[in-house]
């Protein structure tokens, strides 16, 4: 079994070259194994984002969240998905939250 790092290289890798669909895949199989790595969430929110799948990115970073609600980088990439999708009003919310993290509030 693929370490957790050598899975997110894979992925990661697949990203890069814009081979979205086996990057999703990819970003699937490491979230399956190892459920709490949030750069897993993240990458296969951003992967599903960069594919215009907003429903699946956002569920995907709400993940991230759930795992690290801490981190104001999961609510800045909430916020983009939001903002593709036209959810004005959520996405000024989810940035909200990720500068009040940033300030430490």
């Amino acid at each position: 079994m693929a370490t957790k790092e050598e899975l997110y290289d894979q992925a990661l890798t697949h990203f890069g070259n814009n081979e979205l669909e086996a990057a999703v895949a990819t970003f699937n199989q490491l979230v399956e194994q190892y459920p709490d790595y949030v750069d897993g969430h993240i990458g296969l929110g951003h992967a599903y984002e960069r594919m215009s799948r907003y429903d699946e990115a956002i569920d995907a970073i709400k993940k991230a969240i759930d795992v690290d609600p801490t981190d104001p980088l999961n609510y800045t990439s909430l916020s983009i998905c939001y903002q593709r999708k036209g959810m004005i009003q959520e996405a000024e919310d989810a940035m909200a939250k990720s500068q009040q993290l940033q300030m430490g509030t």
